[in-house]
């Protein structure tokens, strides 16, 4: 790219990140909020898509980001604390499904009705998160490794195509079967991989651009290991 400042090499966590905290809290949040809108499905152009799907390519972005600057040890140990706390949000969520509700409380049925369907939703969305993001990571920095820093946007396609493949496999699977038809699980299936890909490759510019400011601003190329020459 273009006047794209000098950055020092880091292989490993030799370095402190500045702004890795509140990209640590912002994947938490996609997290969680995916999440909470696994629980629907709307209708897209004549497709069942989970509303999710929109906020999930924004986790995948931004695990992109993260991958690229911080490496994929410091984004592994940020998903494993992730994984914790959602699965704390599950366990949270189901006490409070079963604790007697207050005598004028009036909409505890539909609570219920709700958010009991959350176990299996969120072992799905644990899951699939587990193998998606990490997939997603690994790929996304080892290649950069491979390929000495260049072709992020090929980077990025390649390691979210391959996650996406094993999230929609994993979530629709454990969340949905048994439950919903299978024609309407293979339907969502195909439609959140081929919009998550649409997306990513739309945005992409975007996605460059933004890893390179949080770049600019760490001052560091980040490498997990010594990187391969040309």
């Amino acid at each position: 790219m273009k006047n794209q400042p000098k950055l020092k090499i880091a292989i490993g966590d030799t370095w402190h990140p500045k702004l890795l905290p509140y990209f640590a809290m912002a994947l938490v949040a996609f997290m969680i909020t995916t999440n909470v809108l696994n629980l629907k499905f709307i209708n897209f152009y004549g497709f069942s898509l989970i509303s999710s799907q929109f906020v999930y390519v924004c986790s995948l972005v931004l695990a992109d980001i993260m991958a690229e600057v911080y490496g994929y040890r410091r984004v592994r140990r940020i998903l494993y604390v992730g994984l914790a706390l959602l699965a704390f949000y599950v366990v949270c969520l189901q006490i409070t499904v079963y604790l007697p509700p207050a005598a004028d409380y009036p909409n505890d049925q539909a609570f219920r009705l709700l958010f009991s369907q959350t176990p299996r939703i969120a072992l799905a969305s644990i899951v699939a998160y587990f193998f998606t993001e990490f997939t997603n990571s690994y790929i996304m920095s080892n290649l950069k490794v491979r390929l000495n820093g260049r072709h992020f946007m090929g980077r990025a396609v390649v390691s979210v195509a391959v996650a996406q493949a094993l999230n929609v496999i994993i979530f629709f699977g454990v969340a949905f079967a048994g439950v919903m038809p299978l024609g309407l699980i293979a339907s969502a299936c195909f439609m959140s991989w081929l919009i998550t890909i649409g997306c990513e490759v739309l945005i992409l510019p975007f996605t460059r651009q933004l890893a390179w400011r949080v770049k600019a601003y760490e001052g560091v190329e980040h490498f997990d290991k010594k990187p391969h020459t040309a």
